[in-house]
This record gives structure tokens, C-alpha cells and sequence, in this order.
């Protein structure tokens, strides 16, 4: 460990080299993969449904294809926006987790500080040329993982319960 006043360190890279890091990196790409497969899938669905509808028009009456293709349209921006609500919380989600590796890695950086008598941390990506000396970052990355050993992202849902309020709706009042 050197002894500095000024440590350096690059926080981007601690995720990706940490096992905690990777994990929560794994999770969130694994719902970003759901998500995606979930849209896909539905929007063939639709355009199945779709054709179907087109198909049906000649043999029903303007007003009958007009409640079928209103009902349609209702059905899609139904369906867009709960996947568009679905993709906010996986961004809410992703932001949450950034913090909670923040919150992991901090202390972490706090007894790299003591343990080398530096006054300040410096991110990494704010400096144009510094000694590698005072680079922290692998140490900081194995630190986490031995005070994280065993620790994996928690079970948070992707998307909000269906019962949940929306962030604008206000509770009910007693």
C-alpha cells in the first residue's frame, strides 16, 4: 500500500473487475435480455393479430371492424406502456444498484485512505496524468470482493407490483 497523500481510483473499472460488480452486472443484463425476448415476443403477437384483423375487414361491416380495430389500438398502447413502465423500472433498478455498489465500495476506499495515511481520492477519469503508483483500483476491487464474499444482487423485482401506485398517483387519504 503506498503511502500518499492522494490515492487514485476508477470506479467503472472496481465494477467490472469485482465479483459484486459482476454479479449485479449479470443480473441486470439477464433482465435487460427478458425484457427484450418479452417485447419481441409480444410485438410478433400483435402483428399476428394484426394480419388476422386485416384478413377479417371484407367480411365485416365499417362500424364491426371499426370496434374491432379501436379495441386493437387500445390493446397495443395497453400493452406498450406496461412494457415502457417495465424498462423504467429496469433504469430505476440499474440506478438503485449503482448506489448500492457505491454504498459497498465506499468504506472500502475509506480504510484504503487510512491504511495509506492520503487525505483525498481522486477519481480516476478527472486526472490527465498521475503516477500508477497511487492507483488503488485492483486493490480496492479485492477488497470489495473479500467484504462482499457471498453477497449477490437482491431479489428486486424488474417491474413494479401490479397493485403498486404509479410515482404520481398520491396515496389515498384517511
Amino acid at each position: 500500500m503506498p503511502r500518499t497523500p492522494i490515492l487514485v481510483i476508477d470506479f467503472d473499472e472496481v465494477y467490472r473487475e469485482s465479483l459484486f460488480g459482476q454479479g449485479i452486472q449479470r443480473d441486470l443484463d439477464a433482465r435487460r435480455r427478458s425484457l427484450a425476448e418479452e417485447i419481441a415476443a409480444i410485438d410478433e403477437s400483435l402483428a399476428e393479430e394484426e394480419r388476422q384483423l386485416t384478413a377479417r375487414r371484407s367480411g365485416l361491416s365499417p362500424e364491426e371492424f371499426r370496434a374491432l380495430a379501436d379495441a386493437f389500438d387500445a390493446k397495443v398502447q395497453r400493452l406498450r406502456s406496461e412494457q415502457d413502465e417495465k424498462a423504467r423500472a429496469l433504469t430505476r433498478l440499474q440506478a438503485d444498484e449503482q448506489l448500492r455498489f457505491r454504498q459497498a465500495a465506499l468504506p472500502i476506499v475509506g480504510q484504503l485512505m487510512l491504511d495509506s495515511g492520503a487525505l483525498i481520492v481522486v477519481e480516476k477519469r478527472s486526472l490527465v496524468v498521475f503516477n500508477d503508483g497511487i492507483d488503488v483500483t485492483d486493490i480496492a476491487a479485492r477488497r470489495l470482493d473479500a467484504a462482499t464474499a457471498g453477497t449477490t444482487p437482491p431479489e428486486v423485482p424488474a417491474t413494479p407490483p401490479a397493485d403498486a401506485p404509479d410515482e404520481g398517483d398520491a396515496a389515498p387519504e384517511d
